[in-house]
């Protein structure tokens, strides 16, 4: 899901025909879980805390819990998550989903009782509905990183990339390494490049500007050459193409600067347009 170019589009410069695109290379997961939960016995009445998903979660996540899509399934949660962290998710939210889904305590114990299956009705073979099925089924459990113990890619890196193509012969001209890890390189190691999510914009004057990147910055790089010329810190990581526009005679980038969890970033969600400009001739 983030390897290669994909996600952050990319800048053509239409007169020499060369095409600038952020790309990742950083070893995606796609893992499953098993299905050991046996289904409520339709003799007996659906808990409170079923009847309560049914009205509020069931529409992203289905009615059995094997959720769809990029919707996580919530079958052997009991197995993933604590108490505590189930509870975090439903009052805070996460992602796509809202918080305060269910702001009382009381329903939302419910609630936390039947997602954790706990004083659930008796299932189809009897028992308490925590048992497990005669013929289990895997369920897509959502994309992961592959990382080493330190939380960096698998990978050997540059980890993330600005490329340029040559459209006119499709080979690559040059590549250079797109975002660092500022710990890694206080350490003395090359420029690792980092996970991005970004576009590039290119100007008629040889600049190729693209953030993206956890280090929370905005960087020019020569089209060129693929030399990193410039650097300045955002308040907030950059996910968007920087925008490109002229003010009698004078050029500014501006960019939007909103976080998030998409990359990263020490200064998590915000809400900022960032621009520069070249001085006034």
């Amino acid at each position: 899901s983030r390897g290669g170019a994909e996600w952050s589009g990319a800048a053509v410069d239409v007169p020499t025909g060369r095409l600038y695109v952020t790309s990742n290379r950083v070893v995606s997961k796609i893992t499953v879980i098993a299905n050991d939960e046996r289904e409520r016995d339709p003799k007996f009445p659906p808990s409170a805390g079923e009847t309560l998903y049914i009205e509020r979660c069931a529409s992203c996540h289905t009615t059995n819990r094997q959720g769809v899509g990029m919707v996580p399934p919530l079958l052997g949660l009991k197995a993933r998550m604590t108490e505590a962290e189930v509870e975090e998710i439903i009052v805070k939210g996460r992602g796509v989903m809202p918080p305060n889904l269910v702001p009382d305590a009381a329903p939302r114990r419910d609630l936390i009782d039947f997602l954790l299956r706990r004083n659930q009705p008796p299932s189809r073979s009897g028992g308490g509905g925590t048992g497990a099925t005669d013929h289990p089924r895997y369920f897509f459990n959502g994309f992961g990183f592959l990382n080493d113990h330190e939380g960096y890619p698998g990978i050997k890196p540059p980890w993330g990339l600005l490329n340029c193509y040559d459209l006119n012969t499709g080979k690559i001209l040059w590549r250079s390494p797109l975002g660092e890890h500022p710990e890694l390189a206080k350490a003395g190691l090359p420029k690792t490049g980092a996970h991005n999510l970004g576009g590039a914009s290119v100007t008629a004057g040889g600049l190729v500007f693209v953030a993206g990147t956890a280090d929370e910055k905005l960087r020019a790089f020569d089209a060129e050459t693929g030399a990193e010329l410039w650097s300045a810190k955002l308040p907030f990581a950059g996910t968007a193409a920087p925008a490109i526009y002229e003010v009698n005679g004078r050029q500014f980038v501006v960019i939007t600067a909103t976080g998030g969890g998409r990359v990263g970033g020490a200064s998590g969600p915000g809400d900022a347009y960032v621009a520069f400009a070249l001085p006034p001739r």
